[in-house]
């Protein structure tokens, strides 16, 4: 994408602290792989900011995203993602809902943990991708995005 101008640097997520990848490392490859860049954070923090033809491919994306991966997470799983998204009033309260988050994915059980893991993943590393309390740009690109999965997940839904 066409953002390299004032491009924010991603954080170095892929530290291997033992022999074997975490599941949050196995994920975190998958969403490179699926968004086709390990720059999918920035994507999301400039979600309300992107270009036109930037947005039509990454809202593609994201679309596919959910249909395909997060077909496992039930609405009542994603609308409380969302919820602890949305009432973070700045990046402090984001930055203090990622061990939140991550409790959601530690309490599902292995049928479903793979797809919930991959939302809170994609998720956080966009909250640590913030560059400051201030980045209120950012911090609306997350909470918009979470507003387009939740959107993206009722679509797809069978119900």
């Amino acid at each position: 994408m066409n953002m390299s101008a004032g491009r924010r640097q991603a954080p170095n997520f892929n530290q291997s602290y033992g022999k074997e990848s975490s599941p949050e490392e196995q994920w975190r490859k998958t969403l490179q792989e699926f968004f086709k860049t390990a720059h999918y954070p920035e994507n999301v923090l400039q979600f309300e900011r992107m270009g036109m033809d930037d947005f039509k491919i990454f809202n593609l994306q994201l679309k596919d995203f959910i249909r395909e991966r997060a077909k496992n997470v039930n609405s009542t799983k994603i609308r409380k993602i969302f919820e602890i998204i949305k009432n973070a009033k700045d990046g402090r309260e984001l930055l203090l809902a990622v061990p939140r988050l991550a409790y959601i994915v530690g309490r599902e059980d292995i049928r479903v943990r793979e797809s919930v893991g991959l939302v809170i993943t994609f998720l956080s590393d966009s909250i640590l991708a913030l560059q400051s309390n201030e980045d209120r740009a950012g911090y609306k690109g997350i909470q918009k995005c979470a507003e387009a999965m939740v959107a993206y997940h009722k679509y797809y839904s069978n119900k």
